[in-house]
């Protein structure tokens, strides 16, 4: 009994530490650390080393990489690691693979809110915000080069971001019409769409991304 309670115990670790499994009740992996297997889109501009999901920098790399499937409310959680005014974006419920998710959707900022670059932005600009619509709390970025882990809690229409622990971000959205930038986002309301990232020429990281269906 005591060999079979030690080799499950070992065979537990083995596949949480692999990403394989997750100790995550009812969470389940959406990036295997190994390929882009289950992910469409710009699959070109991503590359899979040491496990993580990374960004192909470069001036003219601007593409959407999506998970091949729709999901409507679920809890995300995943790590990222910034560069020096490093930029990529959360799709979630996006419409359309190809399209911009900050309107067919919505796009969560992923941002170096410290970047020399980065300080004459608006509000709904900066790490966490949905872009264009709603504004997060800044001021809960680990420093540049660290890991962040980042929760998105998608209920109905209320969003709830998550950030190294603090919330950042808790908003419902059910009656917004007008937007602070002023422009249309037809996929602001949808009930479900694509989930993933979207990259801004940076070389920005992803490791540990996994999802619960609510």
């Amino acid at each position: 009994m005591l060999k079979k309670v030690c080799f499950a115990g070992i065979v537990f670790c083995l596949l949480t530490f692999s990403g394989v499994g997750n100790a995550e009740e009812g969470f389940v992996t959406l990036f295997n650390g190994q390929d882009l297997q289950g992910w469409v889109g710009r699959t070109d501009l991503y590359e899979v080393k040491e496990r993580e999901l990374r960004f192909r920098e470069g001036k003219k790399n601007y593409g959407n990489l999506m998970y091949h499937r729709k999901f409507r409310d679920f809890v995300l959680r995943f790590e990222f690691q910034l560069v020096p005014n490093g930029n990529n974006g959360l799709a979630i419920r996006a419409s359309d693979i190809h399209k911009d998710a900050a309107y067919y959707g919505m796009e969560l900022q992923i941002l170096d809110d410290t970047g020399s670059l980065k300080q004459n932005l608006e509000p709904y600009q900066y790490h966490g915000s949905i872009y264009g619509v709603v504004a997060a709390k800044k001021g809960f970025l680990k420093p540049v080069g660290e890991w962040n882990v980042q929760e998105v809690r998608a209920v109905g229409s209320r969003i709830t971001v998550t950030l190294n622990g603090t919330i950042i971000l808790d908003t419902d959205i059910a009656n917004i019409r007008e937007t602070p930038d002023g422009k249309e986002h037809p996929g602001l309301h949808n009930a479900e769409g694509y989930i993933g990232f979207l990259g801004h020429t940076m070389p920005v990281k992803f490791r540990n991304i996994r999802i619960k269906e609510l």
